[in-house]
This record gives structure tokens, sequence and C-alpha cells, in this order.
């Protein structure tokens, strides 16, 4: 039977991906290239499609062929975190929660290659130096969730999770 903390952190896992999916909806809905300033040299709203992985990598691959090999090992990854969050979720401690991050960034990252055949990507920042506008990829909140547990991990240095 899962545990109150475990039922706390599959409803963040659900409130998550719904947060992931509508904001992809909502920008889906937009013209194509769509473009908003939030931030004047720091901060867009784009309307990007990546057919690849992070930094577009793989998207010039054949698409039936790079589209499976990317399910496959997302789906392979996102597997292996939640059997480690199984067997950690009844600890207390950080680790568990942001184990939650990554499955919903990866859930909703999934959601969108098996609906879409890419990923909906929309959060874009850049910076203005000497006139020169120097952009970070587009990204989502599944990245985001995704890249803030994973470097976060690293820097707690994986830490033993802690018993109630």
């Amino acid at each position: 039977m899962v545990k109150r903390r475990a039922q706390f952190q599959l409803v963040l896992l659900l409130l998550l991906v719904v947060a992931d999916q509508l904001s992809k909806l909502w920008i889906e809905q937009q013209p194509l290239y769509f473009h908003m300033t939030v931030i004047e040299h720091w901060f867009n709203l784009v309307k990007a499609h990546n057919f690849g992985v992070a930094f577009s990598m793989f998207a010039d691959w054949d698409h039936a062929w790079r589209t499976r090999l990317l399910l496959g090992v997302t789906i392979g990854i996102a597997l292996a975190v939640a059997l480690w969050w199984w067997r950690e979720r009844d600890k207390a401690g950080l680790d568990t929660w942001l184990l939650i991050m990554i499955l919903a960034g990866a859930a909703g990252n999934i959601w969108d290659r098996i609906q879409l055949g890419y990923v909906v990507d929309f959060i874009q920042w850049y910076v203005v130096i000497d006139g020169h506008a120097y952009y970070w990829p587009s990204f989502n909140f599944a990245d985001a969730y995704i890249s803030v547990a994973v470097v976060t991990l690293l820097l707690t240095g994986f830490r033993k999770v802690e018993h109630d």
C-alpha cells in the first residue's frame, strides 16, 4: 500500500504533468512563428517544435527511427527512475521529490512525442551583449523539471535519503 508521503508525491507528479501539458496546449493554439516578449533582452515565449532531444540533437535523423529511438530511450530512463522512486517513496528527504520532478518531465515529453511526433517548446531565455542577442535553446516546463531535479541531485551528491 502506498503511504501518505508517496500519495502526496504522486499528486505532485500529476499536477506537474497537467501544468506542462496545459502550457503546451496554450502555445500550440498560437499562430505559427508565435513570439511574445515577456522581459525585454531576457525572456520570450515562442512556439517551437523540437523533433530531436536537448538542443535539437538528432532532429535531422529519419523521422520514424528517431521517434522510436527517442521514445524507447526516454521510456527506459523513466522506468528506471520510477523504480528508483518506488524503492525510496516512503523515505523522508529531497531525493524522492526530485525523482517525481524527473518523472513528471519525462511523462510530459513522452506524451508530446507519442501524440505529436515532437516536443513542444516555448520558453526562450536570451541576453543581449554589445547589441548581439545570445539565445539559449527554447524549452518547456517538463525540461525545466528534469534539469532542476538532475542538477539538484548532482549538487547534493545523491545523498542518502533519511528514514521517517
